[in-house]
């Protein structure tokens, strides 16, 4: 059956295949109609163009602003630092709990070798907690370097590393120096530690060094043959001298009866031997305080009669016996307050007890090494009551013999006795 359409311009019939009228001679073929493409204006697309390059370096600075190493300085000797597990407070110090120190001010003799610690702290900020095995997860290493333009000043740093003399610091730098003129200088130390991220942390902290004053006396220079005579000339230098001047003292071979106290001043006692054999000897109880310093007690006999106390360091002195002898005391040697107390080549003899400690908040343990002593004969040899710290007391070639007790531990302090002697009973 064919097909038909009609024309859609005259109406005449025509195939159905059909794509041209005879009649009208029109085209009967349906049409689309397109529309021409429309152009953008060169300067519009130049514009857009711009914009969209404008935007993505945008993106990528600010990613990169966000991600790239930054460093972080500060001179007051703490920084706060926020890294990828955690916020930080970095902080130079040598007390317990740290306490941020911008400056370090050490007084020294003249050509002496001193070494004096500065440690580094990584705190909670809010705690105060020391929080150094997770910021170790995020540290890469830790240096430290320290400068200075004097030419009478030698002063060299050693590399940062954990240090059982300060258990909670992250890392400690040993500052060693000399002074070879009177004078005071100046130095700078820098912590610099290095993150994984690649972030720098820079921690500044000024040195400064004075020289100190040094006086030694003899009796040949003071009288000093009475315990009257000595309290004076104690006495005396006390008033007259700076609170960082040392002093020494040497002592004529006789026996001091009665009691000496020595207050504020860092004065040393060296003891002699006389030609008939005697020593110098202290027969009443001396009492020391002092702030500042370590104060030696060179070869000196410290003999009791069974009551008071031998040597007593009160408030935060230090004080260390060298080759005495400490015999005949209810108590021989004792640390109160926030004193430290240290002994080597010492001898305690027939003693209630022979050393103790009964101190707390002591602000710096001067020496924690107790040399070559003898403990005999003592009731009680070592009472450990309160010892300040964490500091491990060790008595390396010390004996204990023939004591009732050798050491009465009561605070629980840490102890390395692998090099002592104890005597079997």
């Amino acid at each position: 059956m064919e097909v038909w359409k009609n024309c859609p311009h005259c109406g005449s019939r025509l195939p159905a295949e059909a794509s041209f009228c005879p009649f009208c001679t029109q085209s009967v073929k349906e049409r689309k109609e397109i529309s021409p493409p429309r152009h953008m204006p060169r300067r519009a697309l130049t514009s857009a163009l711009l914009i969209l390059l404008a935007a993505g370096l945008l993106l990528a600075l600010t990613v990169w602003i966000q991600t790239r190493p930054k460093t972080y300085e500060s001179d007051t000797g703490e920084l706060l630092y926020t890294g990828r597990t955690g916020t930080y407070r970095l902080c130079l110090s040598r007390t317990d709990p740290p306490v941020p120190k911008p400056e370090n001010h050490y007084h020294a003799v003249l050509n002496d070798s001193y070494r004096d610690p500065v440690p580094l702290y990584v705190l909670d900020p809010d705690s105060g907690v020391p929080v150094t095995e997770t910021f170790l997860q995020d540290m890469a290493s830790v240096s430290a370097q320290i400068n200075s333009a004097e030419q009478y000043v030698s002063v060299t740093c050693t590399e940062p590393q954990p240090s059982d003399y300060y258990p909670g610091a992250a890392a400690v730098t040993f500052v060693d120096f000399q002074l070879v003129a009177p004078g005071d200088y100046e130095a700078e130390l820098v912590y610099t530690v290095t993150m994984k991220n690649g972030d720098t942390l820079r921690l500044t902290q000024k040195e400064r060094y004075t020289s100190i004053n040094v006086f030694r006396y003899t009796a040949q220079d003071e009288p000093m043959e009475t315990m009257e005579e000595l309290q004076t000339l104690v006495d005396r230098i006390t008033a007259s001298s700076d609170e960082y001047d040392q002093i020494y003292l040497y002592l004529p071979a006789v026996t001091y009866e009665g009691g000496l106290v020595m207050k504020d001043r860092c004065i040393n006692l060296y003891g002699s031997v006389g030609p008939d054999g005697q020593r110098t000897t202290f027969t009443g109880s001396t009492q020391i305080t002092s702030p500042r310093g370590v104060r030696e007690f060179h070869d000196i006999h410290f003999l009791g009669s069974g009551q008071d106390t031998g040597v007593r360091a009160l408030g935060t002195s230090r004080l260390h016996l060298i080759g005495c002898r400490v015999s005949g005391w209810k108590t021989g040697f004792l640390a109160e307050d926030h004193a430290w107390i240290n002994a080597d080549e010492t001898a305690f003899v027939d003693n209630t007890v022979g050393m103790c400690f009964n101190a707390q908040d002591t602000p710096i343990v001067s020496d924690n090494f107790y040399h070559n002593d003898i403990f005999q004969g003592n009731e009680t040899a070592v009472l450990l009551e309160n010892v300040s710290g964490d500091a491990i007391l060790a008595f390396p070639g010390t004996r204990f013999t023939g004591n009732g007790t050798d050491i009465d531990n009561r605070c629980g302090q840490e102890l390395d006795l692998r090099e002592t002697v104890f005597d079997a009973d």
